[in-house]
């Protein structure tokens, strides 16, 4: 494994406990859907600018529709995350909504461990 690979590998895992944490801490403190609202806003905004940064090193741009559900899921967590911290939690829709978008995060974050500590990867991009 190389220095790469390890760096993604600390990376992962520091962003599962970093989920964690803010999980029970929200939950001990009672302010889970806020802390989950920030960490949404910053996992879907650090996707956002990640897509960015590589879009601009790509000569020939070619979206595909992966691409475009996984942006427009991202600017979904945006959009309630933003409007969970302006406007409160007052609704529990919104926070039933900021639950399952923490999840999802942390479901595809535990999937990338699986993924790296079970295939060799020659180069990641």
């Amino acid at each position: 494994m190389n220095k790469t690979d390890q760096w993604v590998l600390i990376i992962v895992v520091a962003v599962i406990v970093l989920h964690l944490s803010v999980w029970v801490f929200g939950y001990r403190m009672n302010k889970l859907p806020f802390l989950t609202a920030i960490v949404n806003l910053l996992a879907g905004a650090s996707v956002i600018i990640y897509w960015a940064v590589r879009q601009l090193m790509v000569t020939q741009h070619y979206i595909e529709t992966r691409e475009l559900v996984v942006l427009g899921f991202e600017i979904i967590v945006i959009a309630c995350a933003v409007y969970t911290i302006v406007a409160g939690q007052k609704s529990i829709l919104l926070k039933v909504t900021q639950y399952v978008f923490f999840g999802i995060h942390l479901t595809v974050l535990l999937a990338a461990l699986i993924f790296l500590l079970t295939f060799k990867m020659n180069k990641l991009m």
